[in-house]
Parts: C-alpha cells; structure tokens; sequence
C-alpha cells in the first residue's frame, strides 16, 4: 500500500512537470537531464528557472519500470551538449541513471551535477567520474534561486534561446543557436543585440525590421550569409564587423544607410549585391574584405568614404560609377591585386593615400573632372609605369607619364615602373611632392633644378639604385622621410639654404656622406643624427 502511494504520488510529480515544462525536441544544442523520477518534484523546481533563463534541455518523462537503457536515451545523450545529472540517494541507486552518467563520460559530455542535498554517497562505479568534477558548493536546498543561477552561470552558452525585446528594439542575445530568427514585433535589432553570437550562422531578418544598429552583430564568427530586405533603411557602424565566415551580402533598399566599417575584416566575403540606388559607401564599410574579388558598384553612387575598400587585398578590378565625385582618403589602400580602375568624369577628388600600395596597378588615366589629388595618391604602387590625365583637365596633365599640376610647378607623382635610369625634373618645378619617387628602383641619377625649393615627406623613399643627388642653392626644406631605405645612395650635396630638415631623413642610408659648409644648419643636422659629413671646400 505503501509503495503504491509513493509511486502515485511520483506519478502526479510526472505529470505535472510534463504539463508545465516541455522537452526540447530539435537540432539546436541542448542539455540531457538525468534525474531519478523519485526526485521529480524538486527537479521540476530546478527546471523552471533553468527554462526561465531560457535554456534548452531534454528530460525523459517516461517511468523507470521494468525497462532496459533504451536506445533512445543514448542517441539523446550522444546529441546534447551537455550533461546535467541530478545528484541524490535516488539516482545513486538508480540504474538507469548509473548508464546515464557512465554513456555522457564515455562520450566525452560536459557534466554538470546538481547535488539535491549534501550527504549523499556515490557509488563506487560513479566515484571517479562524479567526484572531481566542478560544481555549485552546496545544496539545492540551502537556497534554490541562488544555487540555480550559480548553475546557469557555468552552463553552455550554445544551449541558450534568449532574445531579449523592448519596445520594439531587439536590444540582447544570449541565444547560442546556429540558425535564429528576428521575432516579429522587432523593428530594431539594438546596438550589440547579437555581438559575439560565435555560433550563429544563418540569421533572418524579417521585413518589419528598419535598422541595425552600431555592432549588432559584430563577432559573429559562423554567421555565413546575409540578407536585407527592403523595410532595412539603416545598417550602422561595425555592425557586421568580424564576421570572418560570412560569405555573401544582399540589400534591397535604395535608401540604404551603410554605416562606417559595417562590414570590415569580413574576411570571407566574396560576393556583395548592394541596392543600386545607394549614394554613398562610408569609411571602411568593406575595409579588410580579403575574399573579394569583384564588385558591381550602385549606379547612384556618389561617394566613396575614406578606406572603404581598403585592404582588399584580392580585389582585381573596380568600375567607378559615372556619378562618383569623390575617391576619399585611403580608399583603395592596400588593393594588392588591383591590376584594372576606370574613373568617370564627374570625378573631382582623390583623396590621400588612395590607391597606396596598389602593387598590381600599371596604368591610370585621371578624367578631366578631377579638381584636387590629396599627398601620395599612387604610393607603394611599384608597378605603375604610366598615368594618364585628359589633356581638358584644367588643374593636373601628365608628361612622358608622370603626373604633374597644370603649370608643372608641383611634380606629384614619377610611376615607381618607368622604364627610364636617369630623370631630369623639368626647371619649372618648385615642388616634389610626399611620395612623388617613391620605390623608383630603376632611378641611379636624379636631376634636381635650382627651381625646386621643397623636397616632400618621403619624396626619394626606397629608391634603391640611386647613387648621388645634388641640390639645388633654391632648396629651402627636406621633409620626413625624404630618402628613408636609398640602400645605394652614397653622396648627396647640401646647400646653406636649407634650413628645415624633418625626422628619419637618411635612415637606412648606411653608406652616405653629407657634402655641405662647416657650421651649416646641414652639418649641424648631421652631428646631432651622427652622420658621416665633410665640407664642400
């Protein structure tokens, strides 16, 4: 009779922890949970909270009468991320627990136990794998709120299915599945909703959605595929930054706000379709996209900001649409494989630095539109052998393919490529620009004429074949720089005249001799850097 209420009693346990909480039945990752169904009354109390902190977990919530281990229970153990075994004198003398534990640890499962009270003695075949393992110091019944939360603290982050939604704005993500989807009364997925959400991979965002915010996805480092759909009118800065498995992007709207390095460093991104009614592409937003190869940029387009395709470093060619005004600063920097640009002539700026190190770069003609070339445009560009510029352009033109301004008094760039030894700067140049020689390695002679009064930051960089360099009596400053790693330069004269010398002028020049006057500002440049000088007379 005895046994009889105590197995009803276990029974009515049953059914209300089926009625009240539902087994996680799906291929997201999740928790096994062993338990004595004796003890189902305090495990189901546990479980509430467990579920309540939104984490997935399976339980069996059939009797433990008269079966063998089934087959089920190990293909669920096989499956789960995680093992959380309920530790009382009921599951100690279970069998059906004792198999339990014993298949998570001969697969090598993660072992959560939760002890229902303290004293309870394990059985010598559960000893080694129970006793050494980490757990809550305590008791479920020395306070079950705390002890629990302690619990969930350690539990896998992958089991996880928390959205957290107010008004309106998905503003938290504590959910560790690989495939989610943005709940229907979300209009905003909040600043850093999903930031370091390392396991999803496929993510969708509903058409009610019309922003996402700063770093709303940023980290996301499974994430594989994106697409926006046309309600999205804003997608903000770094929002899907470092997402290095994500492989393709799609827009919709036309309207389309791309904030700043939205998606830098994304560096599996191959293929990008943007909405072809978007006017500008802000700073960095495809910065570090080393998967690119090609893109079809918007017909609408405007701008492009400052470093947006920088360091795309397999990017192979770019069509520069025929509204573009502005080439921002640095935009193409780092373009190793960008053999092909073509600009249009509504082109009125490039911007410093922006096809810097473009090594696989030969040629360029510069349209007629173009208003303003900010310092060092083709930089580091070692294979440059040509650049063009319409001859109506009315503030720039080129000779023999070197890239002048329209009077020839500021000679901005010599390509490091052409084909010729020695160079005589035109004498109606006053100026060398920043980077104008640099990496000219087949220059041994360089004529400087006594029109040239400035020698710009690192105007003679890296020219390693160049010999000897005279200047001029008109040259009044050398810049930063100016002839860093000339490896060959052995001599080079240097006039009373000039009087503002920057920093690292001569570094790495090992072999050089200064030429100058005693008790010049040269010679007292050369005793303050310690570098060999004698005196012109």
């Amino acid at each position: 009779m005895e046994n009889t209420k105590e197995w009803q009693s276990i029974a009515d346990a049953e059914r209300i922890m089926a009625a009240t909480l539902t087994a996680y039945d799906g291929n997201e990752p999740y928790i096994f949970v062993s338990y004595s169904h004796r003890d189902t009354a305090q495990v189901c109390s546990v479980l509430k909270i467990i579920e309540r902190e939104k984490f997935r977990f399976w339980y069996d919530d059939t009797m433990e009468i008269g079966e063998d281990f089934r087959a089920e229970l190990r293909t669920r153990i096989e499956a789960c991320s995680a093992f959380l075994v309920f530790i009382s004198d009921s599951s100690m003398n279970s069998k059906y627990c004792g198999m339990e534990i014993i298949t998570a640890f001969k697969n090598n499962k993660k072992i959560y136990p939760v002890y229902l009270k303290d004293d309870v003695e394990i059985p010598p075949a559960l000893k080694m794998i129970l006793e050494n393992l980490q757990h809550v110091k305590g008791a479920v019944n020395d306070g079950l709120e705390k002890y629990v939360m302690k619990l969930c603290e350690g539990l896998p982050i992958e089991t996880m299915r928390s959205l957290n939604v107010e008004d309106g704005v998905l503003v938290a993500c504590k959910d560790g599945s690989r495939e989610l989807k943005v709940p229907e009364n979300v209009y905003t997925v909040g600043k850093g909703a999903f930031k370091n959400c390392e396991k999803l991979e496929r993510l969708e965002i509903g058409e009610q959605v019309r922003a996402i915010e700063k770093e709303a996805c940023r980290g996301c480092k499974s994430l594989e595929r994106l697409l926006l759909p046309s309600s999205v009118k804003k997608v903000g800065e770094s929002a899907f930054r470092d997402c290095i498995s994500l492989t393709s992007v799609v827009t919709s709207n036309d309207d389309l706000e791309l904030g700043e390095r939205a998606f830098e460093n994304c560096a599996s991104l191959s293929s990008v379709t943007l909405s072809d009614g978007i006017s500008e592409i802000y700073g960095g937003v495809f910065n570090s996209c080393k998967s690119l190869v090609n893109i079809k940029l918007p017909s609408k387009l405007n701008i492009l900001g400052e470093s947006s395709f920088a360091d795309c470093s397999n990017l192979v060619e770019i069509e520069i649409p025929a509204l573009v005004t502005k080439l921002d600063d640095m935009v193409f920097n780092g373009c190793l494989s960008l053999g092909k640009v073509s600009l249009r002539d509504r082109l009125t700026k490039i911007g410093k630095y922006a096809f810097k190190d473009c090594k696989s770069l030969r040629s360029i003609a510069i349209p007629r539109s173009v208003q303003t070339i900010g310092a060092g445009p083709f930089r580091g560009c070692s294979n440059l052998e040509c650049i063009e510029v319409d001859v109506h352009n009315r503030y720039f033109k080129s000779l023999n393919g070197i890239l002048f301004n329209k009077n020839k008094s500021n000679l901005i760039c010599y390509p490091a490529k052409a084909n010729h030894t020695s160079f005589t700067i035109p004498d109606s140049v006053a100026v060398i620009s920043d980077w104008a020689f640099c990496e000219c390695n087949l220059l041994k002679e360089i004529e400087v004429p006594d029109s040239v009064c400035e020698i710009g930051e690192g105007a003679f960089y890296s020219c390693s074949s160049l010999r000897k360099i005279i200047l001029p009596e008109s040259v009044v400053r050398i810049d930063d720089t100016a002839f860093r790693g000339c490896t060959a330069l052995k001599t080079v004269i240097i006039p009373d005249s000039v009087v503002e010398f920057g920093w690292g002028i001569f570094s790495g020049c090992d072999d050089l001799t200064i030429i100058c006057n005693d008790h010049s500002n040269a010679a007292r440049y050369c005793e303050m850097k310690n570098i060999p000088h004698r005196s012109r007379l």
